[in-house]
């Protein structure tokens, strides 16, 4: 058998909100369980998608990076790639990314309007790809 923890962290999360915290007679004690589903129920969701979604991330970034005046940081960006795809190496080049494309952000936000709308545009897909399910 293949563990899927994602699957056992929303199993988790649902037997907290529906079978513990309404069971518990302290109004403290139900909040505290109900948060705490939500959070693991929120983990699971985060386990499943990280990986898929910050790589995406990457390439769009890396999109947009490549159309922008080269610079030293940008150039050795388009080059970078994670060094495995556990979590914490690809989160390593989505962060220097996310720090480019901020930069250039600034740079392009009241000189180069097409830029500035691919880069609003990459941000609200990328917001919306890491938004949680309720």
């Amino acid at each position: 058998m293949i563990p899927e923890p994602g699957r056992a962290l929303t199993d988790l999360a649902l037997r907290l909100l529906f079978n513990v915290a309404p069971q518990t007679t302290n109004t403290f004690a139900a909040a505290d369980a109900g948060l705490v589903g939500q959070l693991v129920m929120t983990l699971g969701q985060e386990f499943e998608r990280a990986v898929a979604t910050r790589m995406q991330d990457i390439d769009e970034l890396k999109a947009l990076l490549k159309d922008a005046s080269p610079t030293p940081e940008r150039t050795r960006y388009l080059a970078q790639i994670p060094a495995s795809l556990h979590l914490k190496d690809v989160n390593v080049v989505h962060d220097a990314g996310m720090r480019l494309i901020s930069a250039l952000h600034a740079e392009v936000e009241t000189t180069n309007d097409v830029s500035n709308r691919r880069i609003w545009s990459f941000l609200r897909a990328h917001s919306e790809r890491h938004k949680f399910e309720s």
